[in-house]
């Protein structure tokens, strides 16, 4: 991959972009150039195109003369994380069938990636679609004892694999592992129902970078080996397949089989990086005071399956030139200008990974600073500043977090008087959220979505530079006049109307996931203000196991959860607090806002 790099800079060099250029224009465009280039291969987190990038912005950090600020007096600050799983090689199934034994091959059974390594063993029950609704009417559970057995599932719903179906929140592989899991079984078997249209995808094994697993093992299994199942009952699965789908009613049952099996799902570990550079301030009274100035430089890779991309049938490498080599450039741009004259406070310049996985680098960063968290006065968050369109030319979130930001923002707009939207919230899918639900004042620059936005499209020749320029000098006004006022930004908490969980849920209680915990339940990052959550005295660092009647694992389940109850109800959770095990009630409000 380096070797294949060496050529870039001179091909840059050969389109008139050069790293030193004399307007500010042309430095974020060579910049945005070179991290946006398919040779680095869109520069997922752990990638070798990461890695380059990441090289990268560290050599314009030394050359620029800061202070490496990352682990052991270097540039770096790795953090691990699961960047993937694959099946192990003690993974067995053996089914006891009336006509004999079977074990199965390897072709006709694997767990998915979601299961729990493990062992089980019991009776084999069919539980149809797997589909507990009872609000709607159907219930493959009813009158079925699940609990110690294994169980097996089809895929998809009555209604097929119809994304307008009534069944769609309850048709995902993970929710009908939940739900069977909620139920008591051991396993649960899932395959392909020989009356589901021939042109359904098959079950695909990829990766969903969640970092917790279902609670129990599952095995995707041979439409032929699930139909074996059925042999000496006097009708075939595809007859009982197409009676539930036709009449819409459930036709669960034992099936005088039992099995035993074994999952070995194995972790695959891989390594993210953050990128620190320090300037120190100028002024010997501030010096230890800080702005964290970040933008993250990971994105989405090749996309595909699991990754976040909007073309997800789409393997091609995804650029992220405005997503985020913009943010990126602008921070370089600001460390370039700032480095020119320091400001009083000092600066601390952060490329951030990880945070198309959920704000990884972010949230490391904010529990790993290289100084006391007291002493960071406010953090300026970049992403996705290079496609300004008509009208408001520039969003700003976390508005609300500090009374002063009103003021360091009109007086630094005086020069561009760019059109701006104030967002009062602090909280978003960005970095800068990590460090407002740490108690942060944050402001987010962004200048919105667009058609390109987490697809293969998303080139450099499509950014705006010369709108750009003009946002990175704002960032860099503000910046320097936070940094150099008397007194620091004073944080405030944002009651946000509105942010709750993400639309489609009925209920919300106003946290905010940290999404790479790796321990057993939902933890808490953070807490919104005015919040159900926040009055039921929940804090960030908590872990959520129990929602109401339903055990939580992993943040599927927490969601889950959710959707099984109404607004106004008051649900009791069981939460982890520092070796305590509390309970807590949550009165629920109506949701549809952006959060959980």
């Amino acid at each position: 991959m380096r070797s294949r790099l060496a050529w870039l800079p001179l091909m840059l060099l050969a389109l008139g972009f050069t790293p030193g250029a004399r307007t500010m224009e042309d430095r974020l465009r060579y910049d945005v150039y070179f991290l946006a280039s398919d040779a680095l291969e869109g520069r997922r987190t752990g990638s070798n195109g990461a890695r380059v990038a990441a090289d990268f912005v560290a050599r314009r950090f030394a050359e620029l003369g800061l202070e490496p600020a990352g682990d052991g007096h270097g540039w770096e600050q790795p953090f691990r994380f699961i960047g993937g799983v694959r099946a192990g090689t003690a993974s067995r199934l053996t089914l006891r069938l009336p006509g004999g034994t079977h074990e199965a091959t390897p072709a006709e059974f694997q767990p998915l990636p979601f299961s729990a390594s493990g062992v089980a063993e019991g009776e084999v029950v069919f539980a149809g679609y797997g589909i507990h609704a009872p609000e709607l009417g159907y219930d493959d559970y009813a009158g079925l004892d699940v609990k110690g057995k294994i169980v097996l599932l089809l895929r998809f719903s009555p209604d097929g694999d119809d994304p307008a179906s009534r069944f769609q929140p309850y048709m995902t592989l993970r929710r009908k592992a939940a739900d069977a899991r909620q139920q008591g079984a051991a396993a649960v078997l899932f395959t392909t129902g020989p009356a589901t249209a021939a042109a359904a995808a098959p079950v695909k094994l990829s990766f969903d970078a969640s970092f917790a697993d279902a609670g129990l093992p599952v095995l995707t299994v041979a439409p032929e080996l699930a139909n074996a199942c059925f042999a000496h009952h006097g009708f075939t699965l595809v007859e009982l397949q197409q009676g539930i789908n036709e009449r819409k009613e459930p036709a669960s049952r034992p099936l005088g089989v039992t099995a035993s099996l074994t999952a070995e799902v194995i972790q695959e570990h891989a390594v993210g990086v953050n990128i620190l550079g320090l300037l120190p301030g100028r002024d010997e009274a501030l010096r230890a005071e800080v702005v964290v100035v970040g933008a993250h430089y990971d994105h989405l890779g090749r996309g595909g399956e699991g990754s976040s991309s909007l073309a997800p049938d789409t393997t091609a490498i995804h650029n992220g030139a405005d997503d985020n080599a913009s943010g990126v450039a602008g921070m370089l741009e600001i460390a370039r200008q700032l480095a020119a004259a320091p400001p009083r406070r000092s600066v601390l310049f952060a490329a951030f990974a990880g945070e198309e996985l959920g704000l990884l680098g972010s949230q490391h960063l904010v529990q790993h600073l290289p100084f006391p968290r007291e002493q960071v006065v406010a953090m300026i968050n970049l992403d996705m500043i290079g496609r300004p369109g008509e009208g408001a030319a520039l969003t700003l979130g976390g508005w609300g977090t500090a009374s002063e930001w009103p003021e360091i923002v009109a007086a630094a707009n005086n020069p561009t008087s760019l059109t701006l939207a104030p967002a009062k919230g602090g909280f978003g899918a960005s970095d800068h959220s990590s460090f407002y639900g740490a108690g942060i004042p944050v402001l987010f620059f962004f200048t919105g979505a667009h058609e390109d936005y987490h697809r293969p499209s998303d080139d450099a020749p499509r950014l705006h530079y010369p709108a750009m320029a003009r946002v990175v000098q704002l960032a860099t006004a503000v910046v320097r006049e936070t940094a150099n006022r008397d007194g620091r930004p004073r944080y405030q908490q944002v009651v946000e109307e509105g942010g709750g969980e993400r639309r489609g849920y009925r209920v919300r209680t106003g946290v905010i996931p940290e999404f790479g915990y790796e321990g057993p339940g939902f933890k808490i990052a953070a807490v919104r203000g005015g919040s159900p959550a926040e009055r039921a005295g929940l804090k960030g660092g908590d872990v959520v196991v129990r929602f109401g009647t339903r055990e939580v694992r992993n943040i599927y389940d927490y969601m889950y959860a959710l959707g099984d109850h109404q607004p106004g109800e008051s649900v009791t959770l069981l939460v982890e607090r520092q070796g305590q095990t509390l309970e807590m009630a949550v009165t629920l409000e109506a949701g549809g806002g952006g959060g959980r």
